[in-house]
């Protein structure tokens, strides 16, 4: 933020007043434009050559010579609090150089376009200066004249820093909501922002909301985790809490030992072998389980799951052909829900579609957000978003499939 408001001072500020200050070195005859007296002209070019050399303390001392300076004019005096800003700042004095600046901008010498450069600076100034009823104030007044994505962020910091986290709240929903209609991408630190104000405040909605734009616009296991965490808080079946571990490891919010190996447990409840394999291997892999005990077990759960997988594998293609034949589309369903866990995408999506098109007795949400996973899974995100926006009836199915339709955007 210093760096920000040293290039606003110094550049921004020398760059327009210097032209005025050179009228007068070159005897320009009068005109209508405002002229430096002649009483303070050669201080004024000497205190905008200190500037240039970033002599600030020169300058200062020439600029209070000019302040005493009875025969100063209207336009000397705006010039030279122009300069005290450059100098000022160019110290890093910011405190010192708020007046000068606010005189500044009070004076009739001061064009429009002039005035919104300034109020930018003096934004940034005070937020600086942790001056937040300040900044929010000339910095509303920043965005009353047009959109300025940087002097948003510290009005909504101003509110937050103040604690003011109801007005930071409301900013920041009316910041991202434009940021959003137009098109961009909000920043991380916006939406951190705005999670963190309606953590203050206590709005559980509020919360989850900020996190499923982090998670739509800068996905992160880390959001996901807190996403999901309230999901294992309800009372879950188990292939509900299946379906929510499956997000997990989709999103690489799967952690504990203890999760990889309820997940393959219950993947082989539902009859899908190779997704508790799969499972398995990958807990291993990234040295989940840490005490000896647990990769005994979990290894032993994992030799059950290879020789299951290896018993069903040969029998799938009867089975399916069996299935194809019953009344209803369950049994259909779960040879489906094993090619699923096999990654053999394709064939369950074929399966668990027909198996749909029959009709289900068992859970067919369930059914549907897993066909709408297998998909996304194959690769074809456009029928996996149609697929999930039908998932009804199940008030956790229709959680987890609105999760995967930000996770597809993601």
């Amino acid at each position: 933020m210093k760096e920000v408001l040293k290039i606003a001072g110094t550049a921004a500020v020398a760059a327009l007043l210097g032209t005025a200050v050179m009228a007068l070195a070159d005897d320009a005859p009068p005109s209508n434009k405002p002229q430096v007296s002649r009483e303070a002209g050669k201080d004024l070019q000497a205190a905008q050559k200190d500037l240039s050399g970033k002599r600030y303390d020169d300058a200062l001392a020439t600029l209070d010579k000019i302040k005493g300076n009875a025969k100063k004019n209207d336009y000397d005096e705006y010039l030279m609090n122009a300069f005290y800003v450059t100098a000022y700042v160019g110290e890093k004095k910011y405190q010192q150089a708020i007046p000068p600046l606010e005189a500044s901008m009070n004076s009739k010498f001061m064009s429009q376009g002039e005035l919104k450069q300034h109020l930018v600076q003096i934004t940034l100034l005070e937020y600086n200066l942790q001056n937040y009823d300040k900044t929010i104030e000339y910095g509303n007044r920043v965005l009353k004249e047009g959109g300025n994505p940087q002097i948003e962020t510290v009005v909504a910091q101003s509110y937050y820093q103040k604690n003011d986290f109801r007005n930071a709240d409301h900013f920041v929903r009316t910041m991202v909501d434009g940021q959003l209609k137009a098109g961009q991408v909000p920043s991380e630190e916006v939406l951190l922002m705005g999670q963190d104000a309606s953590r203050k405040l206590n709005d559980d909605r509020g919360v989850a909301h900020w996190t499923e734009l982090l998670v739509t616009y800068h996905p992160k296991p880390d959001y996901w985790q807190n996403l999901l965490h309230g999901m294992y808080a309800n009372k879950l079946t188990d292939r509900q809490t299946l379906q929510v571990y499956r997000l997990s490891a989709d999103v690489g919010a799967l952690k504990r030992g203890s999760d990889y190996a309820e997940m393959a447990q219950l993947a082989l409840d539902v009859g899908a072998p190779g997704e508790a394999v799969s499972t398995l291997s990958k807990g291993f892999a990234a040295n989940a389980f840490t005490e000896q005990a647990d990769k005994n077990r979990n290894q032993h759960l994992l030799d059950s799951a290879k020789k299951q997988l290896a018993a069903d594998q040969p029998t799938l293609p009867k089975t399916e052909a069996d299935a194809s034949n019953a009344a209803t589309g369950d049994r259909l369903v779960g040879v489906g829900i094993a090619y699923f866990g096999n990654a053999d995408y394709a064939k369950a999506v074929k399966d668990i579609s027909a198996g749909l098109a029959k009709g289900v007795s068992t859970e067919p949400a369930d059914a549907r957000l897993s066909l709408g996973i297998a998909e996304y899974r194959a690769g074809d995100k456009d029928a996996a978003m149609k697929t999930f926006r039908e998932v009804k009836g199940d008030p956790v199915s229709e959680r987890l499939a609105a999760l995967w339709i930000l996770r597809a955007k993601s």
